[in-house]
């Protein structure tokens, strides 16, 4: 139930540079990257005023299928369906409409007059084409569609979809699958396409630079609303400190993914809005309770009750953290429940049922990347004043993986999660019994989460999400912190800069005034 070696490869090939702001800090280098103009000259200006952005997080590829959850995925190309954060069904993209024929069996018919930036239409071979080739050469996509079995065309604009098994999540895994123009992927091949890659979406890729950006322009044959700025630069900075300044200096007009500590050193300008949103990353600490200490359940209540995450909040985050409530979800993600709550910060009664087991003084191993030091250092403060004697071992992203994917036989790992677009509490859940070490054998649980997953009616399936949070509560099996925020600013006169989707910005509707 573990993510696939696909998705866990894309985190290694980039050093996980993504998850480096969960903590809402800075990544080591205060070089900038994109620090003179944007990645191919500037910008002609037009009717809709062109403005830049700067954001942290950076491309290796424009390979649409090689990627997961990114800005150029969302705005040079097209899905079948979106349906992201806070949206209570999916909305039509490249299919005007779709019918579940069976538990298992989707069909899809395609918009008219949807065309690709080389003025091709969107047909249904090339749809059929894009969810193959994902599965075929199982590039990162494909760890986001793991039910699928088939794709066939049915006709001319008609797309059928049938997975193995019923699977609730099909309509979001979906709206993060890209669709290519066929001809165009074959004849280039995917290093080619990838050099100068052709979607469907608002806004058409001008350039690309692994140093410096991505240059979009709106693309006039969209079949949707047309974008709001004609040009939009989309600057890479290595350090979100070098970042900051830049938004400071006015050499951009908005930043995504910005340190924590810019909450408090940008709040006193009166021409920038600093918004912080919890967008996805969360700081999930698994306990293994298949070895001493964490076997006992009441030490793995101690240890949940020595924790004052509203102080980690504080202090990691300057109050703009997200509380874990004694739930993996957190408000916002399908399968939280307002009900359930977090074990009260206690540090005597932790102290006391360190006791009772016998277990004052146990040794115990914390396990994470680097990127995380002080978060760990943090918690193992509050561990070792309940009586446990922590050791950090903070390691290198590539090892980190690399355990990942083999087993751990640490005491607390950090496994963290990222909802990619995805926000359902399936996948934390997901990392509970993963692993070729978990760190959980329990049969009611694995019950718990097949019945979910297959559960097609939405009222049925939440209940079924909630009783999954119900479990990991009475077991005290997760060592509850925070949901990470993300922190994202802009200069006045820029409207539409929405931070709220995390790692992916939507630009088709930010505009800059003029003057």
């Amino acid at each position: 139930m573990g993510e696939s070696s696909a998705a866990i490869n894309a985190l290694d090939r980039r050093s996980f540079l993504r998850a480096g702001f969960a903590l809402g800090g800075a990544v080591a280098g205060a070089s900038l990257l994109g620090a003179c103009g944007g990645p191919g000259g500037s910008a002609s200006g037009g009717g809709r005023k062109a403005l830049s952005i700067g954001t942290v997080v950076v491309e290796e590829t424009l390979n649409p299928m090689q990627e997961q959850y990114t800005t150029f995925q969302f705005n040079a190309f097209d899905s079948l369906v979106r349906q992201l954060r806070g949206a209570g069904e999916a909305e039509p993209r490249l299919a005007q409409e779709w019918t579940r024929k069976s538990d298992t069996v989707w069909r899809f018919k395609l918009r008219s007059g949807a065309t690709f930036h080389n003025g091709a239409p969107v047909t249904a071979d090339d749809v059929v084409f894009s969810i193959t080739e994902v599965l075929a050469e199982q590039y990162a996509l494909a760890s986001l569609i793991p039910s699928v079995k088939e794709v066939r065309k049915v006709d001319a604009t008609t797309v059928e979809v049938e997975t193995s098994k019923p699977d609730p999540l099909l309509l979001s895994r979906l709206g993060q699958i890209f669709v290519v123009p066929k001809k165009e992927w074959e004849s280039k091949g995917a290093e080619g396409f990838a050099k100068a890659p052709i979607g469907s979406g608002p806004f058409k890729i001008e350039s690309f630079s692994v140093d410096r950006g991505i240059e979009f322009a709106a693309f006039d044959g969209f079949w949707g609303t047309k974008p709001k700025a004609s040009e939009i630069t989309l600057r890479y900075f290595s350090d979100p400190g070098a970042m900051a300044s830049a938004l400071e200096a006015g050499q951009i007009d908005a930043a995504q993914n910005l340190g924590a500590e810019t909450i408090k050193t940008l709040a006193n300008h009166d021409d920038l809005t600093v918004a912080t949103d919890f967008s996805g990353n969360q700081n999930m600490f698994q306990l293994n309770t298949t070895k001493a200490p964490f076997d006992d359940v009441r030490v793995r209540q101690a240890a949940i009750k020595a924790l004052d995450v509203k102080a980690l909040i504080d202090t990691m985050t300057y109050g703009s953290g997200v509380l874990e409530d004694g739930q993996l979800p957190v408000e916002g993600v399908l399968g939280y429940s307002k009900e359930l709550r977090r074990p009260a910060f206690d540090l005597e009664e932790a102290k006391s049922l360190l006791r009772s087991a016998g277990a004052e003084g146990a040794e115990i191993e914390i396990f994470g990347m680097s990127l995380y030091k002080k978060l760990y250092e943090a918690i193992g403060a509050q561990l070792k004043a309940a009586g446990f004697k922590p050791k950090i071992n903070a390691v290198e992203v590539p090892v980190w993986v690399k355990t990942f994917r083999a087993g751990s036989d640490a005491h607390i790992f950090y496994r963290g999660a990222s909802y990619t677009g995805i926000f359902d509490a399936d996948r934390p859940f997901s990392h509970v019994s993963s692993s070729k070490k978990p760190f959980v054998e329990d049969a009611e649980w694995d019950d718990l989460m097949s019945a979910q997953q297959t559960e097609l009616d939405k009222a049925k399936r939440e209940q079924k999400l909630v009783e999954c949070s119900k479990h990991l509560l009475d077991k005290s099996y997760v060592l509850y912190t925070y949901g990470a925020p993300t922190v994202g600013a802009h200069r006045k006169g820029v409207t539409g800069f929405d931070n709220s989707n995390g790692l992916m910005l939507r630009l088709d509707g930010v505009a800059k005034q003029e003057g």
